[in-house]
């Protein structure tokens, strides 16, 4: 009954008692205890072929929450259990956070890119440090250690040629992906390779200008933004949610906001402006002489608090660095946080030498981030990840 398990379910089981399920297109999240949970893993196992009424009754709360494809009578009663429960992503981030549940983190699986973008913060490699070998057992660590959602990052993502082998893996493996990419390496084949990794919630793409020649000229690279239009559109035909990202600076002072009105609205993909332009990774300011004036950043403010909706205005939130997120370079260095690369001369641990699980659990220094971190309330304008 493997076939019962649709496509599109991610998950994650605690000490057998618990699992937290995600049905990723429709972003509906559900908890399983009990009754409800061994029925569940017994379908998953392929190792369940009839049902007794109670378990019928089960299964129709599992199929409306989307967990099951069946032919199950839903004339029958449905079970009232409260061991099936839809719950918030907010609710499961807190649970890992009170419980030290790495859910969460950052993946950057390269410093190399094809573009050399003026306000980049990355320090540039010629060559992939991990191999394919290396990146799957760090899948492998994170999947035992509990992590459900993962955001793909570089440099470029699909500059890596065992990227589509990479994300079938962790399709497999069930996590919840967002991807980070410039779009530039994304074409017919490319999107044909990974339309049916329906585990990517989300797939941000980088565009900063409405022009051609300003976005090229931040690239560093004719040709880029007809590259990455290009991709938004295939992207967006195959049925992948999407997201632009802009970067605010001089070069694109004029031309930034038909972004969204001539490109983002027009194709209905939503566009996230990012204001700050970040120091390089190792602590230098080169990147950081474009950075919009006081007067510009209150113009951006009223453009842009016009066009937020209501429902995803950020509220100063626990941070969950070292709790329940995390960061891994391109070299397998863990970090609470992918901004703390530049706070940090060391990283906690890396994980080409030391698992996952020794450096969470027992390294002095992850200790010491949580005691000084503890129930601390921030407003980050670093991060904005809600996996």
């Amino acid at each position: 009954m493997e076939q019962m398990i649709p496509n599109n379910i991610a998950y994650r089981i605690y000490d057998n008692t618990l699992a937290i399920i995600m049905n990723v297109q429709e972003n509906k999240v559900v908890l399983l205890q009990s009754e409800p949970l061994k029925l569940w893993l017994q379908i998953l196992r392929d190792s369940k072929n009839s049902f007794t009424e109670e378990e019928s009754k089960i299964l129709i709360k599992l199929k409306e929450n989307g967990l099951i494809q069946s032919d199950t009578d839903t004339t029958t009663k449905p079970n009232t259990t409260n061991n099936i429960q839809n719950i918030d992503i907010s609710v499961v981030n807190y649970w890992a956070f009170k419980n030290h549940i790495p859910i969460s983190g950052h993946f950057e699986l390269t410093s190399r890119c094809n573009l050399r973008c003026s306000h980049c913060y990355t320090l540039f490699n010629k060559k992939d440090t991990l191999s394919t070998k290396q990146i799957f057992d760090i899948i492998d660590q994170m999947h035992m250690s509990g992590t459900l959602g993962l955001v793909l990052t570089g440099g470029e993502i699909f500059a890596r040629e065992d990227i589509v082998d990479i994300l079938r893996y962790l399709y497999e493996k069930k996590f919840v992906l967002r991807l980070n990419t410039n779009g530039v390496y994304i074409d017919k084949d490319m999107v044909e390779n990974i339309k049916d990794f329906t585990n990517i919630y989300r797939i941000h793409i980088s565009l900063y200008s409405s022009e051609p020649k300003i976005h090229d000229e931040i690239t560093n690279q004719k040709g880029s933004f007809d590259k990455t239009l290009n991709a938004i559109k295939l992207l967006k035909e195959a049925g992948f949610t999407l997201r632009i990202n802009c970067s605010l600076m001089q070069a694109n002072k004029d031309t930034y906001k038909e972004i969204k009105t001539e490109i983002g609205d027009k194709l209905g993909v939503n566009v996230h402006y990012d204001p700050f332009i970040y120091p390089k990774d190792d602590g230098s300011f080169n990147n950081m002489f474009d950075t919009f004036s006081d007067e510009q950043m209150q113009e951006f403010d009223i453009f842009n608090e016009t066009n937020l909706k209501d429902d995803i205005i950020k509220k100063p939130k626990l941070c969950k660095a070292g709790y329940s997120f995390f960061s891994i370079t391109e070299d397998g260095g863990l970090y609470p946080c992918l901004k703390m690369k530049r706070c940090y001369t060391n990283p906690l641990g890396n994980l080409t030498d030391t698992s996952f699980y020794d450096i969470w659990h027992n390294s002095d220094s992850i200790k010491m981030i949580r005691a000084s971190l503890d129930n601390k309330i921030r407003d980050c304008s670093v991060c904005d990840l809600k996996i």
